[in-house]
């Protein structure tokens, strides 16, 4: 099909030129003209006719005229905030198409990216931080190609993100007789964590040359406001080890070197009662134990070494791996503590409760605390806690939430009775099975 006007001398009894044009169907017709100036005059009007109508481009189809009379209304409706340009829409489109058809999906990209960081040797706790966010982004976005995703989905994503589990509390309102409760968002740490991961898959996929860009910018960054860190008071701090003493002795190394070291969590659960010298006074945390892959050595502190000691063994474990273990022991531990609060309670004595559920790492947290105020040596308790950076981040955080006669306490803290036969949890476990609670029989 001819898209132009053509004016051609003809042989003809009557005309002398011949126009030729497109018809609106995509076929080509023609009229005839005496002179060259009606002839002019008629092409001039066809083209005029064609540049209004589009069909220098070909035939529009009826659904590409509604695709533009869509455009134009729709443009015409936000008048105070113009869309861009219907062009530069199309050619955005057109390139994250084009790169669709080479990508590979969210779900097949997070399995790539979950074997590569397996192959790297990264921890099992990192490991398990990419199943749970990055899987739970491919479970939305699966199916989808990882070049699709755009800025605009991972902000709604992170946005509407709720709670997979709900902490039950008494507060918790029961939802009504065959409804579902409401879902519960998310706080904005656990968005930061997800936007966090997401940034190591796409980074991934960039490499992998299935996205052209990365859909995360620093003006999408998650902002998580600065509070202080939450700690135990030295009250506080003693009654806890009481009570493991008297319900989960086996706990006390554990808890000991998190809240009189300041080791966390996973690096406890690392350790083996052979990196820790208490002739020598040291903590010895090799490369494989410390979060930052960096060996450290910590100071044994007297507090610190009164609990240690009357568990002390050449090797092993310093604690079960066991989380369900450690948590049932620990529950035990803490019963003792609320019933003592409910007892005082009861006697009308004014008490302030054991703070539970403890605030979130509140050990290390108490540690650097009482470190700071007790040694009032930044640099120290920097070394004590394994930070590469500057002191004054410690000043930032720590400084000014105890006093020093707490400070003072906190290390005075020491057992309160000489050791028992401390059994293994895992032995006690096989000791004392949890029996399942009975159920009342329906009056």
């Amino acid at each position: 099909m001819r898209s132009d006007v053509t004016i051609s001398k003809v042989k003809h009894p009557r005309y002398s030129y011949r126009v030729r044009f497109p018809g609106p169907k995509g076929e080509t017709l023609q009229s005839w003209f005496t002179t060259k100036t009606k002839a002019g005059t008629f092409a001039k009007e066809r083209r005029k006719e064609i540049g209004r109508e589009g069909l220098a481009f070909g035939v529009i189809g009826d659904g590409e005229k509604a695709a533009v009379q869509f455009w134009r209304t729709f443009a015409a409706s936000v008048p105070d905030a113009p869309p861009p340009a219907l062009l530069a829409i199309l050619q955005d489109y057109a390139k994250q198409w084009k790169a669709s058809r080479s990508s590979v999906t969210v779900a097949a990209a997070v399995e790539s990216y979950e074997a590569a960081k397996t192959a790297d040797g990264l921890r099992p706790i990192s490991l398990q931080a990419i199943r749970t966010r990055c899987g739970r982004f491919a479970k939305d976005f699966g199916n989808r190609p990882i070049s699709s995703i755009t800025k605009a989905d991972i902000s709604a994503w992170i946005r509407n993100l709720s709670a997979t589990r709900q902490r039950k509390t008494a507060a918790t309102p029961k939802p009504k007789a065959g409804k579902t409760a409401a879902p519960v968002q998310v706080g904005l740490r656990t968005r930061r964590n997800h936007q966090l991961a997401l940034s190591g898959l796409f980074n991934f996929a960039e490499a992998q040359g299935w996205v052209k860009e990365i859909p995360l910018t620093k003006k999408q960054a998650v902002k998580v406001p600065k509070n202080r860190p939450g700690i135990l008071r030295p009250g506080d701090v003693a009654r806890l080890f009481g009570a493991l003493e008297k319900a989960a002795p086996a706990l006390i190394p554990f808890w000991g070197l998190r809240f009189f070291a300041g080791i966390r969590e996973q690096e406890c659960l690392r350790m083996d009662w052979s990196m820790i010298d208490l002739a020598a006074g040291e903590l010895n945390l090799h490369d494989t134990v410390t979060k930052t892959g960096q060996s450290r050595t910590v100071k044994i502190e007297p507090a610190l070494a009164a609990f240690l000691t009357p568990h002390k063994k050449a090797d092993g474990p310093i604690v079960t791996r066991s989380e369900m273990a450690r948590r049932y022991h620990f529950a035990k531990a803490t019963a003792i503590l609320q019933a003592e609060d409910e007892a005082a309670k009861e006697s009308g004595e004014e008490v302030r409760p054991f703070p539970l559920p403890m605030p979130g790492n509140a050990a290390r947290h108490s540690f650097a605390t009482f470190h700071l105020m007790g040694f009032r040596h930044a640099g120290e308790t920097a070394l004590q806690l394994g930070h590469g950076g500057s002191p004054e981040m410690l000043h930032r955080h720590y400084k000014g939430i105890c006093s020093e006669a707490e400070a003072l306490a906190f290390w005075e803290i020491r057992p309160a009775a000489g050791p028992a036969n401390v059994i293994p949890i895992d032995q006690q476990a096989e000791a004392e099975p949890v029996k399942p609670k009975r159920r009342k029989a329906a009056r």
